[in-house]
């Protein structure tokens, strides 16, 4: 199960295996990935089945660009090459299990799709058997790694096409209390899901982040107070939820190509 070796490098420098073990053929690990590891794009001589178990992950590959959020599962064949990418939000948290290609079946490379609950199952059974590693512990790996890639061979892709009914909530909150210093954190307990999850709503249902989304929104609070008051600029500042006139010339300039002095007399 060799790589090259600037993915093995990589590999070392940002993949930390939790838990893992060898068998015949087969490879289980449990394994964090940094936030914001990067693997360029490399072949992998195994197939492999891959569960994201928390954080995001982004992966491009036969003109995919998707990002994986928790609970998603992917299925790649021997020979498959594929960059992946984590979210700089947080560490990704993945169950990969490596098949040599002489015991592999099947899989066609699919795009993600959620775990099913056979899949879940499986998943669930080889972090159990990974904890207390014995005789009979490895032959059960061996066995729930292979009933998780016949449900592979047998599933069928399926990417979510509706978001979450809390991502409105999220987006309400953030437009309601932007200028209030809240953050991923508080967002995320507010609507009651994981902050890893919360990102990765964001970036697949409305193609942003989390941070950037309250950006946006005290940026068109600036435009307005710009625009529809006499208030200075420090004051606006303060009362747009940014740091201090300083910080609010650098954001704006930014996202609007003016600064909130320029902006405004632009618009008298």
């Amino acid at each position: 199960m060799q790589v090259g070796a600037m993915v093995a490098n990589a590999i070392q420098r940002s993949w930390t295996e939790t838990r893992s073990c060898q068998l015949d053929g087969i490879r289980v690990t449990e394994t964090i990935v940094s936030a914001g590891a990067t693997l360029h794009d490399h072949p992998h001589d195994t197939g492999q089945l891959c569960f994201v178990l928390e954080g995001e992950m982004r992966e491009r590959t036969f003109g995919w660009d998707d990002c994986l959020p928790p609970g998603a599962f992917r299925s790649v064949a021997p020979g498959f090459r594929h960059m992946v990418k984590v979210s700089p939000d947080s560490d990704v948290v993945v169950l990969l299990l490596f098949i040599e290609a002489d015991r592999w079946i099947s899989a066609t490379p699919t795009q993600w799709r959620t775990a099913d609950s056979p899949l879940r199952n499986y998943s669930a059974q080889i972090r159990r058997e990974l904890a207390k590693i014995d005789d009979a512990g490895r032959a059960a790996l061996e066995g729930w790694t292979m009933l998780a890639l016949s449900a592979a061979a047998r599933g069928q892709a399926v990417v979510p096409a509706t978001p979450p009914h809390w991502l409105n909530d999220a987006v309400s909150m953030i437009e309601r209390r932007a200028t209030e210093g809240i953050s991923l954190s508080t967002l995320a307990d507010a609507v009651g899901v994981h902050r890893a999850t919360l990102a990765a709503a964001f970036r697949r249902f409305r193609r942003t982040s989390v941070g950037e989304s309250i950006r946006d929104v005290r940026v068109r609070k600036v435009m307005r107070a710009l625009v529809g008051s006499k208030m200075p600029l420090c004051e606006i500042a303060t009362t747009c939820g940014f740091h201090d006139q300083a910080h609010m010339g650098r954001v704006f300039r930014k996202v609007v190509g003016f600064s909130p002095g320029g902006y405004r007399h632009l618009r008298r």
